[in-house]
């Protein structure tokens, strides 16, 4: 077996020692990231043994290594626990070094893994070592349970797509935004980032987005690991109105990492999450672009596959757009677009920024006529424009019913929410308190004050 050491801060000596006494090849060293990624490149070898250091355990080595075919195995002292860094790569092959400097490479030499089936239109099997997405278990570690399904007393979990066209209409706010409207309203909700043309989301809450919650979950879904514990693990919470909390999968934060996100992973990660939260709400790319026709490899990943793939396993789609000339014309011409590529009847339009200032008198009449007259769309979510709840949303890293819950934007983001039949929770003495005077208004009548 051809092994790669990439181990700073542990004893290199013994751990090459190691791997030639147990009859294997050391393919190459690295110290850092960009060593790693270069050598990996240029020879691939089986397995590559990572310290538990954040300068080679960083989930651009395990995806590219992932993509590549090489299998990830970390390595730490014997008594050391694993890092937080370390636990959102999402791998389950861990060594630990004895005090002594030796290594015990046995579990490398017994995989547990059956290689994937052979993808239509090859001719020839796909090799063991680059089927990518398994990954082997240490077998000190039980085989997960699968995620259990969800009980068929409550409502239905669905998946909410959230997606809109190119040129920032105001998508990861509004996801954000309606998450975090539907836990303060008693749902359990998981937030996902799947934008690959950058991620937006770990920054916009102030997570962080080192190491991708979503993509870790890809990778344990490619190699059929994926449970309720390890979403627990891998995703990060942020507070929502009313002492509720969302789950938060963080997204890509450089755009070269595309690939990790694959169509049949995201379907996979999407269908678990729908078993493990009442409602998923997805922040999706802005592309539509199906790029086939021009790969002549039919199986190579494709950059729009996420966001592809999150709309077609959507319940329920929120097609978003700015109110303006230039944000109306992209909804537009993207709309038929998208009634082509989702797979749900059920597609609510969101219109943001609904001002006067650049649409004239009547701004909700302009866009209510525009909408119908050139797609037929009469039943359209019109949110105004509320620059200073938008900012202070940024400012305090927290969604908009949190940072400004009596704003605009907040009413307009629990509007959308009753137009996706989401129920407003009763009135408790906690929370916004115009939404508490909206559904308490026998009380508030007979002279109780909030």
């Amino acid at each position: 077996m051809l092994i790669a050491l990439a181990v700073p801060g542990l004893d290199l000596d013994s751990i090459e020692l190691a791997v030639l006494r147990a009859g294997h090849q050391v393919a190459w060293r690295a110290i850092d990231e960009g060593e790693v990624l270069a050598q990996v490149a240029q020879r691939s070898p089986d397995v590559v043994l990572l310290a538990d250091h954040p300068a080679v355990a960083t989930a651009t080595v395990v995806g590219s290594c992932d993509l590549l075919g090489v299998r990830s195995c970390l390595v730490i002292a014997a008594e050391a626990p694993l890092s937080v860094g370390a636990q959102r790569l999402g791998l389950h092959d861990v060594l630990r070094q004895s005090p002594d400097g030796s290594l015990d490479l046995t579990a490398l030499a017994e995989p547990s893994w059956v290689a994937p089936p052979m993808p239509p239109g090859r001719d020839e099997p796909v090799p063991a070592a680059a089927a990518a997405q398994a990954v082997d278990r240490p077998r000190d570690i039980p085989a997960p349970a699968p995620v259990p399904a969800t009980s068929g007393a409550g409502p239905a979990p669905r998946i909410i797509t959230v997606w809109g066209p190119a040129g920032a209409p105001g998508r990861t706010t509004l996801a954000i935004g309606l998450a975090a409207e539907l836990a303060a309203r008693g749902h359990s909700v998981c937030l996902i980032d799947a934008d690959t043309y950058g991620g937006t989301i770990a920054p916009a809450l102030g997570l962080l987005d080192e190491s991708p919650g979503f993509a870790a979950a890809c990778r344990l879904a490619g190699a059929d690991a994926l449970t309720a514990a390890e979403l627990d693990r891998v995703a990060q919470s942020t507070p929502a109105a009313a002492g509720a909390a969302v789950a938060v999968l963080t997204g890509i934060g450089r755009p070269h990492r595309w690939p990790e996100l694959s169509s049949g992973r995201v379907t996979t990660v999407l269908e678990q999450c729908r078993r493990w939260r009442e409602v998923v709400v997805v922040d999706a790319g802005f592309s539509l672009e199906s790029d086939e026709e021009i790969s002549s490899d039919l199986h190579a990943p494709r950059r729009n596959a996420a966001t592809i793939a999150a709309l077609r396993a959507a319940d329920d789609v929120v097609a978003v757009g700015a109110a303006d000339p230039l944000g109306l014309a992209r909804l537009l011409r993207a709309h038929a677009d998208l009634l082509e590529t989702v797979e749900t009847a059920r597609v609510r339009i969101a219109i943001t920024r609904v001002r006067a200032s650049v649409l004239g008198i009547d701004p909700h009449g302009q866009v209510r006529q525009t909408l119908d007259r050139f797609a037929g769309i009469r039943d359209a979510v019109l949110i105004d424009d509320d620059p200073d709840a938008a900012d202070a949303a940024l400012l305090t890293a927290r969604p908009v019913p949190l940072a400004a819950p009596r704003s605009a934007l907040s009413r307009g983001i629990a509007e959308l929410a009753d137009a996706l039949g989401f129920a407003r929770a009763p009135a408790t003495g906690t929370g916004p308190r115009w939404a508490r005077r909206r559904t308490s208004l026998a009380t508030t009548r007979s002279g109780r004050t909030d």
